[in-house]
């Protein structure tokens, strides 16, 4: 049944990836992007068939967050285009995955925000992109560990990156963390093969108040995120 379920992901997924892709690319509307994104992010939940349980009591649907996601693996994407739709995110991503082919053209058209690492003057004007899209009513989303977690289940999560809360204490909106647990047993990293009918969780935590932090501030806020994303990492894997 599960080599099925498999086999049935491969046979739909590239077709409608180009699909909404191409949708996107075309419309280039926060609207039809938006749409895409749900849409499509519902469509791999649905083929992957994962148990999800998730909480997001503690966000408001009205407010503008920096949202802050342990990362696990390319299933990530589409269940936080389903379940944080309401917020019409946008991930801050390295300027590399904007270089694939059809999926990296509609995360442009989507205006996802790119993040050059390795030009300094460019990375300023990505910063000030995403302060730009705070301001304009839509919430960034950083992964800060920088990277997808090889190993979750045996080492919890990565220590965080300084950039990351640089970036969004720039922003000065509330930071939502979001912790994310299962994942990887869908999805590994460095691999696109889907193992189906997996329980994956996902709980919200409360929002951070960073109206007292500066620039400076940002091992602390570091820290303060370490902590809490961690102890509701273990919470969740205990279970």
């Amino acid at each position: 049944m599960s080599l099925l379920r498999t086999l049935f992901f491969y046979l739909v997924f590239f077709p409608a990836t180009i699909f909404f892709s191409i949708v996107a690319i075309i419309g280039r509307t926060q609207k039809t992007s938006h749409w895409c994104e749900r849409n499509w992010g519902k469509m791999v939940a649905w083929l992957c068939a994962s148990t999800n349980r998730v909480d997001l009591s503690a966000l408001d649907e009205n407010e503008t967050y920096v949202f802050m996601v342990n990362h696990q693996s390319f299933y990530d994407i589409p269940l936080l285009f389903k379940y944080l739709a309401p917020w019409q995110f946008k991930f801050v991503a390295k300027k590399q995955l904007f270089d694939f082919p059809v999926f990296g053209h509609a995360m442009t058209a989507g205006k996802h925000i790119s993040i050059d690492r390795e030009n300094r003057r460019q990375g300023m004007r990505d910063i000030q992109n995403a302060i730009d899209t705070a301001n304009s009513g839509l919430s960034p989303l950083i992964f800060p560990e920088g990277t997808r977690n090889p190993a979750p289940e045996k080492d919890g999560l990565m220590e965080f990156k300084t950039g990351g809360m640089v970036l969004a204490l720039k922003c000065q909106k509330p930071i939502a963390p979001v912790v994310m647990y299962g994942v990887n047993r869908v999805c590994k990293k460095h691999s696109l093969w889907m193992n189906p009918f997996q329980e994956v969780k996902i709980k919200a935590l409360p929002p951070i108040d960073i109206s007292e932090y500066k620039v400076r501030d940002r091992v602390k806020l570091k820290e303060q995120l370490e902590e809490v994303m961690g102890k509701a990492y273990a919470e969740l894997r205990d279970e």
